[in-house]
């Protein structure tokens, strides 16, 4: 394997690391650490760690240790908001569109959610149905490049809501707004599916609100 891919291979695994929390915010994160752990010297280590800070995934400071950025709540507020005003829009388009393989990949998709709470299982696996179900919606409109850069944009967003869904382990209540707000589409029922798709996206700051002020508030930024 060459110097390059292991770096690439490096990055990713890193990368993946810190948007599942397996890394945590304001976790310090040094050139020696990835140096010791992947056994590669400092000059690939430093490039990794310079493409993670450029990611907005990791800060360094002058002189001292890098580490894993901190939530900014104002940034995550304004990502749901974007997320909010999209996705209204996005499955009104959706619904004048649907057809019985978009419907029917809905509801396997639920399927699987219900199926995947009866067993052991990883959060990142029902992270990752979550984020596929709302991907149908984009892609049925032919939104993609939305849905891509939202996914590259929503750094902050996306390990706050892996936060949400790790921590507070609710996963049935999640599954519920999944399952309320499919049948709200499949009824063609606009004014429900805006309600609702408001409340879900907003649903994970109530939930985390305690713990924001408590026992994660190091977490996040003090501004």
């Amino acid at each position: 394997m060459s110097v390059k891919n292991t770096t690439e291979n490096i990055f990713e695994e890193l990368k993946e690391k810190i948007m599942n929390l397996e890394y945590k915010p304001g976790q310090i994160i040094t050139e020696q650490e990835i140096s010791k752990t992947y056994g590669v010297s400092r000059t690939p280590s430093r490039d990794i760690l310079g493409k993670l800070n450029s990611m907005g995934l990791v800060e360094s400071e002058p002189f001292k240790s890098s580490y894993v950025s901190l939530l900014d709540m104002d940034i995550i507020k304004q990502s749901i908001y974007m997320r909010v005003v999209l996705e209204k829009q996005i499955i009104k388009d959706a619904i004048e569109m649907m057809n019985d393989k978009f419907i029917a990949e809905m509801e396997y998709n639920l399927k699987l959610q219900e199926l995947i709470l009866k067993r052991e299982f990883e959060t990142k696996e029902f992270y990752e149905l979550d984020c596929q179900l709302h991907k149908l919606w984009y892609e049925l409109t032919k939104n993609m490049f939305i849905w891509e850069q939202l996914e590259k944009a929503q750094i902050h967003y996306k390990r706050f809501k892996m936060l949400d869904i790790l921590e507070v382990k609710n996963f049935k209540a999640i599954y519920e707004d999944h399952k309320e707000l499919v049948d709200a589409i499949k009824q063609k029922n606009i004014v429900k599916v805006e309600k609702l798709i408001t409340e879900h996206l907003y649903s994970g700051i109530k939930r985390l609100q305690s713990l924001i002020q408590g026992e994660f508030e190091s977490y996040f930024n003090k501004k």
